[in-house]
């Protein structure tokens, strides 16, 4: 390879500025008069350049005898497309009215350019030299040029030079082919001392226009150097990739891959992540499979790692200002009134009751909810954690709670005294609801009862919370079958132990009481409502279960949120204000809030406007955490099936859809569409086979007798 960082020899320098004084003076320049013993090897667009040719590369007669400016076919030639300069093989001329090139491209494409971006024919036929081979020995002999001498004779004389003339200078005499299109690459790609302009002609930079460019080319090739350092990293499964050991621009390169593996052409940098990922992982279709799949094997994740929740975005930590702060809240409980409760464990959360029958007067009970608001004050750190979440989210394997564990399992329980938020009733002799108020009190539990303790307080009457537990009972069934009359719609999900029974319809009172007690005294408040069911005679007669549940589930209108009080037809009730869960929902936080402010100052805290900004954010939160719920079980279930292929399944059909049937596993929380090879009807029970799974798109593959099924949804 010729050495690109020689001095110009002493003749030459003569020779430049002999010519330049001509050309001042006579106004022509002085060129190099080759002799007839030479052969021609190349030429720079209509101008013919002339140098010697080794003898094994001499081309044949006819190319030799080709027309100016014409390529023939085989031939390498340099070419511009699409602003870039490309080496290739020409294929074809096509004719002069098409005035159109027919090349294959050094990076394998096939392409076609009109004559005017027809740059250099080199006279080097592909058949003779490789494409591929000619094209790195170009491109490496141009990196390597350097043209700091030849810019200072340029930038003394004040003179621009043609390409001939800087070819004459850098080589100190003739230059072949591979070196004249190197020279040209280095001038139009990566030259700091040049800049290029018409017919060949390249003016030289200023002093301070150089520094300022190799300043430049300097961080492209510290840049360079960390891109390939990472993209050997990624390559090499040996190699870790720790990011406490990466430099800044390393890290944003991973970042940029790990953007992709999230949010593929939508995320902000695809085209980088994309080119990055085609040098590391080579022939992968699937760009953002194989990035999920690289950052797995660096594990930078993990192989179960959940990209839903990465893509929402939802902050699985809590900072450490708000866990801090957790750690120092204290119950206040001084100046409240104390309440003896019982408190009913179930596997969602608990609540409190409280029940005391009167002498001459009827019973009077109460629900009694952790005032979780009394412990975290408004705009707070752990406030903040809260209303970014917005609620927990009820992963089967992982729930992700809402606030910092301290609260949630000692502040937030009734196991010490603890400040609570409760709601008082009275009832006549009957049991009927006379009354209610609500008040801060604190909560001193004087009994723990499971769902099975329930049970056995109902049936033994020895038992310390027999009456109580006899008197929610009823109190429950008259409330239940009250709000069944009102909607004349079917129940969702109806509880069968009595301790669930007494748990919801506490809190469905609880609610209504506190709704109503905001719309009487004018304070801003969030109600749930609930649009009635659609065909519920029609669902009613459905005589499979999992059929019924499945269309019971497509009827029911979603949850709305609104700040004026509406009817909730799920439940059958009105002025429903959710309040009894501030440990695992914002909105209930919120509100518990609301009250115990006004309860101390007759003023509101939050006006409608703010509630009407929250309700809009928990809407979106809720459907964000109904799908990452139900994507994330989904997955639980592929991934508990990987090793089961073959295994047989039991499903119903639930509908009949225009190509296929939908149906649902009996055993497993999965519905798929199959494509039965006779007849079925609605509510058909029909056997399974597992035969793939595909956890990237979740999906599960089955078959059945006679004819195979695909795809799930």
């Amino acid at each position: 390879m010729q050495n690109s960082k020689r001095e110009i020899a002493i003749s030459n320098r003569y020779l430049y500025y002999y010519a330049n004084l001509l050309k001042r003076i006579y106004g022509f320049v002085i060129r190099n008069e080759r002799g007839n013993d030479e052969r021609y090897t190349g030429r720079l667009d209509e101008a013919p350049v002339l140098s010697p040719l080794p003898a094994e590369m001499i081309p044949p007669k006819d190319m030799a005898a080709r027309l100016p400016g014409t390529p023939v076919r085989d031939e390498i030639v340099l070419f511009r497309f699409r602003k870039r300069l490309l080496l290739g093989t020409c294929q074809g001329v096509l004719p002069r009215n098409i005035s159109e090139i027919a090349v294959l491209s050094e990076d394998d494409r096939r392409l076609r350019f009109h004559r005017t971006n027809l740059v250099y024919l080199s006279g080097i036929s592909s058949r003779d030299v490789p494409l591929k081979a000619h094209a790195a020995t170009v491109h490496a002999l141009s990196r390597e040029i350097d043209l700091k001498d030849v810019w200072e004779l340029a930038v003394e004389s004040d003179t621009a030079l043609s390409l001939p003339e800087i070819a004459d200078l850098f080589y100190n005499g003739d230059a072949d082919a591979t070196q004249w299109m190197a020279l040209y690459l280095h001038l139009h790609h990566a030259c700091a001392y040049f800049r290029p302009r018409a017919s060949n002609v390249y003016s030289p930079y200023a002093v301070d226009q150089v520094s300022f460019r190799r300043r430049r080319d300097s961080r492209r090739k510290d840049r360079d150097e960390e891109r390939e350092e990472v993209i050997h990293a990624m390559q090499n499964e040996a190699e870790s990739i720790a990011v406490h050991t990466l430099t800044p621009r390393q890290q944003t390169y991973l970042e940029q891959i790990r953007q992709y593996a999230l949010w593929g052409r939508e995320s902000q940098h695809a085209r980088q992540a994309q080119a990055l990922l085609a040098e590391i992982c080579e022939n992968k279709k699937n760009r953002q499979k194989s990035a999920v799949e690289l950052l797995i094997k660096k594990k930078v994740w993990d192989r179960n790692e959940n990209l839903d929740l990465l893509r929402a975005e939802v902050p699985i930590a809590f900072s450490e200002d708000a866990l801090r702060q957790a750690e120092t809240l204290a119950p206040a409980v001084g100046y409240r009134k104390k309440q003896k409760v019982f408190v009913i464990h179930l596997p969602d959360t608990d609540i409190a009751l409280s029940f005391r029958r009167t002498l001459f007067r009827g019973p009077e009970f109460g629900v009694h909810i952790p005032d979780i608001a009394a412990l975290i004050p408004k705009d707070s750190a752990i406030d903040r954690d809260a209303a970014e979440r917005g609620a927990r989210i009820p992963f089967p394997d992982h729930p992700i709670p809402m606030l910092p564990p301290r609260i949630v399992h000692d502040l937030g329980d009734f196991q010490q005294a603890r400040p609570a938020l409760s709601i008082f009733w009275r009832a006549n002799r009957e049991g009927r609801l006379k009354d209610f108020c609500i008040a801060q009190t604190t909560a001193i539990s004087k009994a723990d009862l499971s769902p099975e303790s329930v049970d056995q307080a109902l049936g033994d009457p020895a038992h310390p919370q027999h009456r109580a537990i006899q008197f929610f009972s009823q109190l429950t069934a008259r409330l239940r079958e009250k709000r069944q009359i009102a909607l004349r719609d079917l129940e969702k999900d109806e509880p069968q132990n009595a301790a669930y029974r007494i748990a919801r319809e506490s809190r469905l009172l609880a609610g209504v009481a506190v709704g109503r007690w905001c719309d009487n005294k004018g304070i801003p408040a969030i109600y749930e409502t609930r649009d009635p069911i659609e065909n519920a005679d029609a669902i009613r007669q459905i005589s499979h279960p999992v059929v019924r549940r499945h269309e019971l589930h497509r009827h029911t209108p979603n949850i709305g949120l609104s700040t004026m009080p509406d009817r909730h037809r799920g439940y059958g009730i009105s002025h429903y204000c959710p309040i009894a869960q501030p440990l695992t929902r914002y909105a209930d936080l919120v509100m518990q809030r609301q009250i115990d402010h006004h309860l101390q100052t007759e003023q509101v805290l939050y006006s409608v406007d703010d509630l009407d900004t929250l309700r809009y954010r928990m809407w979106e939160t809720q459907g964000m955490i109904d799908g990452l719920v139900y994507r994330h079980t989904r997955n639980l279930v592929l991934q508990s099936w990987e090793n089961q292929l073959g295994r047989e399944f039991r499903a119903v059909v639930l509908h009949l859809k225009t190509r296929g049937v939908l149906v649902e596993l009996l055993d497993h929380p999965f519905k798929t569409v199959i494509y039965p090879g006779y007849p079925v009807a609605v509510g058909d029970e029909i056997d399974l086979r597992l035969t793939g799974i595909d956890r990237w798109k979740g999906w599960a593959h089955f078959t059945m007798s006679h004819q195979a099924s695909a795809v799930s949804f």
